[in-house]
């Protein structure tokens, strides 16, 4: 009686496989039945969203198993192939790839064959070395396919892919601020000579205040005994904080944006961050005995956490300090239509010993953003929204009430364009820094 083998079986199973994930890439799986001398069947490159076929082939040979790999690890294993198989695979003028899967496991990997064996010592030894990570064969595989199957100068054009997006901007909305603001005159010219009165008298208030043409302008009301001091009651008037947040009076805006900038300095003191006046940023403050300090956050789905600061050592004695990295921002108010946000940049302030500006600053800066890209990014950018929203006390009440934040503002598109598309088009370094791990979107919880 004729008997199908179980070689058979597994072998089929993997080329159900191989069709289930190209199909999931909206690609067209042939398996080849007749003359299969070393390929196991074709992927056609076909327009995921219009379904257009482009008669740009990538021939597959498919090597299925049910048992452990060859020298298999938690991460690698190897394949050693035939030398007719590689002379064959290598012969022609279409681009092959194998694949090796465990077909029960919905395991799969692969390389592209001539890319792989382009060196003549590789093809001598005859073996692949596959790593589980980065040479998974599955969906996300679609762009490198494409770019293996069609020719440079072919000049087809792919539809967008139809896929929802949520993009993250680095604006955070103002939550709340002072709903009132208090206008007094004053014999006082400038705001150093206020404070040393308020030392004199041993008074101690908040920065949400400023003065102008000898004119206090404050969310503190001006009647308190402290400010009381300074101001001439006669002249004292209180205005709902609407009349400067909604006003075309340019003046009036310029003096919003100063009182939110002294309520986002208070709130970052707070907070345990300092600010750099003459860079204009806020950063972590060093830690005691300079230990490196991490914070928790919320990103997208996770909580995660990040160093916020970290001292380096020297690269002649690791024991000896070479400088610190903070986690920094600059912060710029904004008013868009009827709402106020706080512009985020994340960046980083360096010091050599965890006070003192370091002298090499613009060096340390320069080299971790040539390494950080968009993921790292967005990932600081989540964590200072998360740490400025934090609840917090003050001196002066249980809950900062002059100043609170939101969530930041998002933009749903219906594009949407996979990393890897553009991990494709970067070699060397550049590639290597792209798939970093601190520059992976899995950080966030995406």
């Amino acid at each position: 009686m004729k008997k199908i083998t179980s070689q058979s079986f597994i072998g089929q199973q993997g080329a159900n496989l191989i069709e289930r994930i190209a199909l999931q890439m909206k690609y067209a799986w042939r398996q080849l039945f007749v003359f299969d001398v070393g390929i196991d069947g074709e992927i056609e490159i076909c327009d995921p969203v219009t379904g257009e076929a482009t008669n740009a082939f990538v021939k597959v040979q498919a090597k299925a198993t049910t048992q452990p790999f060859q020298a298999e690890t938690p991460d690698s294993f190897e394949y050693t192939c035939k030398q007719k198989d590689l002379d064959y695979w290598l012969r022609g003028n279409a681009p092959v790839i194998l694949i090796v899967c465990r077909p029960d496991k919905s395991e799969a990997y692969w390389i592209p064959i001539k890319d792989y064996f382009k060196e003549l010592a590789t093809q001598k030894a005859r073996k692949v070395h596959f790593n589980k990570h980065r040479d998974r064969f599955d969906v996300s595989c679609a762009p490198a396919l494409k770019q293996l199957a069609l020719p440079k100068d072919s000049g087809i054009y792919f539809a967008p892919l139809q896929k929802t997006e949520k993009l993250y901007s680095n604006l955070l909305k103002v939550a709340s601020f002072a709903p009132k603001i208090y206008v007094a005159d004053t014999d006082y010219r400038k705001r150093e000579n206020v404070w040393t009165k308020f030392k004199s008298i041993g008074v101690k208030v908040g920065q949400e205040w400023i003065l102008t043409n000898k004119r206090i302008i404050s969310f503190h009301n001006l009647r308190e005994a402290s400010f009381s001091t300074i101001c001439d009651l006669g002249t004292f008037d209180s205005f709902d904080t609407s009349e400067w947040t909604d006003t075309d009076d340019e003046d009036k805006k310029r003096e919003f944006v100063r009182l939110l900038n002294l309520c986002l300095r208070e709130r970052a003191w707070l907070l345990g961050l300092r600010f750099h006046k003459e860079r204009q940023y806020y950063y972590f403050r060093a830690t005691k005995n300079l230990k490196t300090h991490k914070v928790w956050y919320q990103s997208i789905q996770n909580r995660v956490s990040r160093e916020v600061f970290k001292q380096y050592g020297k690269k002649s004695d690791p024991r000896q300090g070479a400088y610190c990295r903070h986690s920094a921002f600059k912060g710029y108010f904004l008013r868009l239509g009827d709402e106020w946000y706080l512009e985020i940049t994340p960046t980083y302030h360096f010091s050599s010993n965890g006070y003192d500006d370091d002298m090499f600053r613009a060096e340390h800066l320069q080299g971790i953003k040539r390494l950080e890209r968009n993921p790292a990014v967005v990932g600081q950018l989540l964590m200072w929204a998360d740490h400025l929203r934090k609840p917090i006390q003050s001196l002066f009440s249980s809950e900062y009430s002059f100043l609170s934040f939101g969530e930041l503002a998002t933009v749903d598109i219906n594009t949407s364009l996979p990393d890897n598309v553009w991990y494709q088009t970067e070699e060397g370094d550049e590639a290597q820094n792209m798939r970093a791990t601190d520059n992976q979107l899995r950080l966030f919880g995406l």
